[in-house]
């Protein structure tokens, strides 16, 4: 099973990539949406209920209030990823499990680099785009303020600081079709590449 990384900061064009390894029946792995999944739950919630009694509102996590509190301090950001990770590495593994005879899996996690995971992937693309793009992304999309969007940016390593470890980079500042066209082009590619190493494997 070939590992691909997709990671980048909030706004670059994560899911839109991983969008597209979904087009061609690719599993995805979606850390974001798992996060969301396991706020929900009750255990969760009891949880975080117990560590930040004000990011619990009307027994559901108020995740705007949660974000300015964990990107207000770096221990509370560490202290909530330790809490949630455990849970998000079972949900890894299910997904590993149930896609162990897949020629490749992709998964989107936007903290590969800063999780220093990046050695549990057989290929990381990095998705970048201009900055002000990005910024009016995140600004318009999730309805975020300018400072919490500064608090994130600043938590996260910078592209210059990513590039460092060599991933493949995916500039999505390009239009919907070129990176249709690039993406596709990766992926069919790869895909002949790893048939091509299993057919040698199983004939030698």
């Amino acid at each position: 099973m070939y590992k691909i990384g997709i990671t980048g900061s909030i706004g670059t064009g994560k899911t839109s990539i991983a969008n597209i390894f979904a087009l061609f029946k690719i599993p995805i792995f979606d850390a974001d949406k798992e996060i969301k999944k396991l706020l929900n739950e009750k255990k969760i919630k009891r949880e975080i209920e117990s560590i930040w009694p004000e990011a619990i509102k009307d027994n559901h996590v108020d995740k705007p209030k949660l974000k300015s509190i964990i990107f207000s301090d770096i221990k509370e950001k560490k202290r909530l990823e330790g809490l949630l990770y455990p849970y998000l590495q079972t949900e890894k593994r299910s997904f590993e499990h149930a896609n162990h005879n897949k020629l490749m899996v992709a998964y989107d996690v936007p903290l590969i680099y800063e999780t220093k995971s990046n050695k549990n992937y057989n290929l990381i693309l990095l998705t970048y785009c201009d900055p002000e793009i990005q910024r009016k992304r995140v600004l318009k999309r999730d309805k975020m303020t300018n400072f919490l969007y500064n608090k994130i940016i600043s938590s996260q390593l910078s592209f210059e600081e990513k590039i460092k470890f060599n991933p493949k980079i995916i500039n999505t500042n390009n239009s919907k079709a070129i990176i249709f066209i690039k993406m596709a082009l990766l992926i069919a590619r790869t895909s002949i590449r790893l048939r091509i190493h299993k057919w040698k494997k199983r004939e030698s």
